[in-house]
């Protein structure tokens, strides 16, 4: 007997709300209904005729799943807006399980109407219940086959992981960039360093490649480093707290 196809109902429009959901929609699973704000079904799906809803205390179509791809502060308010039938499964990596659900973490920046590049991207699934954990996971495995179930607090200590290992990586990069362009400098001065910087992470051995100013103590330098940045204030103290941060982890002083 052919597996059932699961219905779910899909909440947000967002990135992760239309490429994942478009992944699943084109893996067999039935789009039930939307839920979104305004209350429309997100450009690239095929279930047109689906019902579409504004808030989740309206929904009165049967589904298996509720997808709550939505900013994490109303993850858990549109659950306890849920009827009892669906089981909720949201996509935040710092937020908790669910107590009847689970979670679907993408531990990479999810791209708009993207859905045919979601097979590579690692999915981190957890849940409270062990059948729960199981089921999702194998849910997840409809659109990803780069799978990884565990538990909440392992997630969570992922997620925090990641806030280092790309979004503070990427903001010193975006400070870079700005900086560059302020001196009229080419960017093609720094992207093998760069280049160099991220191999050298991903082989594992970021702190054996620590380099710099901080690192080696050179207090001159740093503080016509950071005398430079005074029209920048939080870049001033973004430099000092890096610094700082790099000489502890390395078991120097700070400046």
């Amino acid at each position: 007997m052919p597996e059932k196809a699961p219905r779910v109902i899909l909440f947000g429009s967002g990135n992760v709300a239309t490429s994942l959901g478009r992944a699943w929609e084109a893996s067999g699973v039935i789009i039930a209904g939307f839920c979104n704000r305004g209350g429309i079904v997100p450009r690239g799906f095929k279930s047109t005729h689906a019902p579409c809803f504004t808030s989740a205390s309206d929904i009165d179509v049967a589904a298996d799943y509720a997808l709550i791809a939505v900013r994490d502060e109303v993850v858990f308010p549109i659950i306890k807006q849920l009827p009892p039938n669906l089981t909720p499964i949201h996509f935040s990596g710092a937020q908790t399980d669910p107590d009847n659900g689970g979670v679907i973490w993408c531990a990479q920046s999810i791209q708009p109407n993207d859905p045919e590049l979601v097979g590579n991207i690692p999915m981190v699934i957890t849940a409270n219940d062990a059948a729960v954990l199981e089921e999702l996971t194998a849910f997840a495995g409809r659109i990803s086959s780069c799978l990884f179930p565990t538990t909440e607090e392992k997630r969570q200590k992922g997620h925090l992981t990641a806030v280092f290992a790309v979004n503070f990586t990427n903001h010193a990069l975006a400070v870079a960039q700005e900086l560059a362009e302020q001196a009229e400098l080419p960017w093609d001065w720094f992207v093998p360093m760069i280049e160099a910087m991220s191999q050298g992470a991903i082989d594992g051995k970021a702190y054996e490649r620590q380099t710099g100013p901080g690192l080696r103590r050179e207090q001159t330098i740093i503080l016509s480093q950071i005398e430079a940045l005074k029209a920048h204030p939080n870049w001033q103290k973004l430099y000092q707290a890096a610094t700082a941060s790099i000489q502890n982890l390395h078991d120097t002083p700070s400046p």
